[in-house]
This record gives structure tokens, C-alpha cells and sequence, in this order.
């Protein structure tokens, strides 16, 4: 096993003579983990062992040939779509229909979790294989993604992909840094926002922006991608829809659909986030949680159907069999739970914390698999390494899933750990099978959401998190709780380099961040 620690720790940071360059990321070890050097230096060992080339099952010659045999890639990412909305997933609505039929193709990863609920720390994370506190990319202050950090696209790039994106939320374009390592990178509000129509009706209309960048707009640009992929390379696209993320403004087609189906519970208009706020034909304030759940459940189905669209034009240009799919969410939404309304980020809970998680990949992955064990995103890129075969793939925190799935199938990580709030100190919170320990450390924390800094729920008894076990299970909690303080103790934390300040933001991007509910 070739253990590649110097790369790990020093990759990118040093030049030949063992100087760190200007502007080279400066990973430290933060005062929280002094006390604990030497455990930090053995996870970080732990987190850089890949297998060495002559090791790896996969491994095969290197030359145009092996380009051509690997597998194309799909990616598709849904802006906040919670696990327990998906019918897959349990849900009693039929919101996703073809995502359920893509999951019989494949597995399906029944409590997957991300390492923060919030879209820009999140995807961050997934393509790097590395935490919040290890990219730098945490809530505030918002910077963007560092080139120091090798991406998912850079790799597959130098593996001889092509690689090609469209998006559609800002927090996840190119004044943000996740173009790095696409040769052709997308935005979908951009032919919108080229007319000065298109400008002004933002201005007027922030929740106008669903009409710019929703699942529709997504699909066109991608199919014209796959029209021009053809030069015998495999390629990798990553697609990140914005449906169901607030504003909730399902397309016409879409607005009566369940109607009906949804209990009536009225709440203080000033309760709703400002950007979500929604008037009836008269101009009257819509204060009924349940016009709300509604619209974001149709967002879904919207989501869903381009999906199938997508899988048909996959299908067409016979893609379907030879290349790896992968379908998942940057986090869930809070709908009410814990009085907390249809946002997300600042709570360490199962809404915004759980996510569907779908990998197809046609005589590669078994077909109709279930994983029921918690699993983490952290996960999710060096799971497509191995399925992939890259083995001159950058150092991740996470490990691959594939074992997960085989024939004699071994459980996932012990413990899954994720970050959340939107203050300082951040939530820490802890899963290991049914069992979730959530740590707010905050004071502003426990007094908005009621709680205790340590609490313990069981989520198979309490799936809403509403009751705190912890004085019933103590060594339960003692245990989640080391594990938690040493994971904690041992991620490295990004302190950055010259240039790595707060991301720039001008005024179109400000404009988009608002009607998205990220700015006032």
C-alpha cells in the first residue's frame, strides 16, 4: 500500500528547494487540535493511503486506449432536495417517478448525509473529497472555491475526460470557483440575463430567477453538450438544477398538481423568509404552510420529469449502458420542523441534513441494491475513483462505498460527521446507525432552536428529532461524543494563502444571490 503522506500534507505548498511558494494554501493545524498532534498525524496518514499502482485491480496501461475504455460520467445534483420527499425514499406524494425507476437500475443509498447543509460548503466537498474546515469553503466568509484544491473535473481533465457543466445556482459558478478544471462551463441564467428585459424583470421580480435557470433550462443546455461531445473521449457532465430551492414558483403546468392534498396550517407572514414570500391573485399575503409544502413538491416533479427527458436523449445517442450516473442533493429543506421555515443551513437536523443518493452504472453496480447503513457525501468522490479507475487521483478524507454493495458487502464508515449553523462556533453533529448526537455550541444556537448543546435522538424511534435520549443512554452519548471531539480535533483546517480573501461579488451575481434568498 503506497502511502502518499508527503503529497497529503505538502502537495502544492512547497517547491523544490522546500520553500512554500507566495500565494500557496497554508493548511494549519488549528488551536482546537494542538493538544492533539500526534492523533491528527495519524488521521491524516489514515486519510492519504490509496492503493499504489501496482496494487490496483483496475490498473491498466497508460496510452489513448485506456482513455477510450473508461466509462463516461453524469452527474446530477438537485439544489436542496430532502432524502424523505422522494417517493423512493418513503415519501406518500409521487414526486419522483423516474428517479425512482433509475434507482432500481442501480443503489440506492437509503441515509446519506452531507458534510454541511448548504449548497456552496457542500458541493465544495464533493468535489474536492474533503471537509468544509479542509477547503476553506464554510458559510462565512463566503470565498470561493481554492484553486489549491484539486477538483473532480481537474482529475478526470487529466485522466483525458472532457469535462463540461451547466448551473444553476450562482453560489455554484464561476465568481465562486467551481468552473475550475470544465472546458466548458455554463451558467444557466446567462442567455436570460443577456437582454436588459431579462435584467429588469429580475429587478422587479427576484422570483423570476426560477424561470431563468429551472430544470428545463438545465436539460436544453445539456442535451446541446452531448450533441457535442464526439471526438472518442469519454466525458464527464455535471449537472446542478436548482429545483426545488426556494422561491418555490413551479412552472403553470405544474400548480395544481396535488392539490388538495396537503393539510392547511397558517403562520405569521413575517415568519417566511423574505424571498419566499408569496401573494394569491389578489395580492394577498399566502400564509399557509401548506401552499408551500405543495409548491415545493411540484418543483420536484418538474425536476423529475426533465430528468426523464434526459435519460431519453442519454438513451437515444446509446449512452445509457457504458456510462456511470450518479444522482444526489447539496442538502435538504426545513418545512416547518423546529419552527424553522423553508430554509436551510442553520440547523443540524434531518431535513436539511439527508439527501437521496443514486448510483447507477449498467454491469458495474448491482441493480435494485439498497444500502441502509448512514453513509456521508464525504464519501461520494473517491467512491467514483475506484468505479471510475483513477488511480492518480489528489488525496481525500472520505473512503469509496463500493465494498458497500458487493456480494459480501461490508458496512460504511463507522461514524458519519457533518457541519452546520450560520454562527460561530459552528454545529458539530455525529451518526453512527440509528443513533445521531448533535452538538450546538453556539449559545444563539440552543436558545432559537430550544436544545441543549449535547443532545442524543434515536431516529428509528424519534425520526423528527424531538425527543433528547441522552440521560437515558449515556455511554452511548460519551462514545459519539469522543468521536466526534477527536474527528473534529484532527480534520486540518484551511487557513488560506495570499489572494484567498472573500470572493468578489459584483453586481448581476449580488442580484441573483438576493432573489435566491442569500443576501436581503
Amino acid at each position: 500500500m503506497e502511502r502518499n503522506v508527503g503529497r497529503c500534507l505538502l502537495r502544492g505548498d512547497h517547491d523544490a528547494a522546500g520553500r512554500r511558494p507566495r500565494g500557496a494554501p497554508l493548511i494549519r493545524f488549528s488551536p482546537r487540535g494542538r493538544s492533539g498532534l500526534a492523533l491528527i498525524l495519524v488521521a491524516m496518514l489514515g486519510a492519504c493511503v490509496r492503493p499504489s499502482a501496482d496494487e490496483s485491480a483496475d490498473t491498466a496501461p497508460a496510452g489513448e486506449a485506456v482513455v477510450q475504455a473508461r466509462p463516461s460520467f453524469v452527474l446530477v445534483t438537485v439544489d436542496t432536495l430532502r432524502a424523505d420527499h422522494v417517493s423512493s425514499y418513503g415519501y406518500r406524494l409521487p414526486t419522483t417517478p423516474t428517479l425512482d425507476r433509475l434507482a432500481q437500475d442501480g443503489v440506492r443509498f437509503a441515509d446519506a448525509t452531507v458534510p454541511w447543509p448548504k449548497t456552496w460548503p457542500a458541493v465544495a466537498s464533493m468535489m474536492t473529497g474533503k471537509y468544509p474546515a479542509t477547503t476553506g469553503v464554510r458559510l462565512y466568509p463566503r470565498r470561493p472555491l481554492p484553486s489549491d484544491h484539486e477538483t473532480l473535473a481537474e482529475t478526470l481533465g487529466r485522466a483525458g475526460y472532457a469535462t463540461a457543466a451547466v448551473v444553476a445556482n450562482v453560489n455554484v459558478g464561476r465568481e465562486f470557483g467551481f468552473d475550475q478544471g470544465f472546458g466548458r462551463f455554463v451558467e444557466a441564467w446567462e442567455h436570460g440575463l443577456a437582454s436588459d428585459a431579462g435584467e429588469e424583470t429580475l429587478a422587479h421580480d427576484p422570483g423570476a430567477v426560477k424561470e431563468l435557470t429551472g430544470a428545463d433550462v438545465v436539460t436544453d443546455r445539456a442535451i446541446e453538450m452531448l450533441d457535442d461531445f464526439g471526438d472518442g473521449r469519454p466525458f464527464f457532465l455535471w449537472l446542478h438544477y436548482i429545483d426545488p430551492h426556494g422561491p418555490y414558483r413551479p412552472p403553470p403546468a405544474y400548480r395544481d398538481l396535488w392539490r388538495g392534498e396537503y393539510p392547511e396550517k397558517q403562520v405569521a407572514f413575517d415568519a417566511i423568509p423574505l424571498y419566499q414570500r408569496q401573494h394569491d391573485a389578489a395580492g394577498a399575503p399566502i400564509t399557509d404552510i401548506g401552499h408551500y409544502v405543495a409548491s415545493y413538491d411540484r418543483e420536484i416533479r418538474f425536476f423529475d420529469d426533465q430528468l426523464r427527458r434526459l435519460l431519453g436523449e442519454l438513451s437515444a445517442r446509446g449512452l445509457r449502458d457504458d456510462t456511470l450516473m450518479v444522482v444526489t442533493s447539496d442538502h435538504g429543506e426545513s418545512l416547518d420542523e423546529d419552527d424553522y421555515l423553508f430554509e436551510h443551513g442553520a440547523a443540524p437536523y434531518q431535513p436539511t441534513a439527508g439527501v437521496p443518493l443514486v448510483v447507477v452504472f449498467p454491469g458495474k453496480v448491482p441493480a435494485g441494491r439498497v444500502v441502509e447503513e448512514p453513509v456521508g457525501l464525504i464519501d461520494l468522490l473517491p467512491t467514483l475513483f475506484d468505479l471510475l479507475r483513477v488511480v492518480e487521483a489528489p488525496p481525500v478524507q472520505g473512503r469509496s462505498l463500493v465494498s458497500s454493495w458487493g456480494d459480501a458487502p461490508s458496512k460504511p464508515a463507522e461514524y458519519v460527521f457533518m457541519e452546520s449553523g450560520s454562527y460561530e462556533p459552528s454545529q458539530l453533529s455525529v451518526r453512527k446507525g440509528h443513533w445521531k448526537l448533535a452538538r450546538l455550541r453556539a449559545p444563539r444556537d440552543r436558545v432559537q432552536f430550544g436544545r441543549q448543546e449535547f443532545e442524543l435522538y434515536d431516529l428509528v424511534a424519534d425520526p423528527g428529532e424531538d425527543h433528547d435520549v441522552s440521560k437515558d443512554h449515556p455511554a452511548v452519548v460519551e462514545e459519539l461524543r469522543l468521536a466526534l471531539e477527536t474527528w473534529h480535533v484532527r480534520t486540518p483546517v484551511w487557513e488560506g494563502g495570499e489572494g484567498h480573501g472573500p470572493a468578489p461579488v459584483d453586481e448581476k451575481t449580488h442580484a441573483l444571490l438576493r432573489a435566491l434568498g442569500y443576501v436581503e
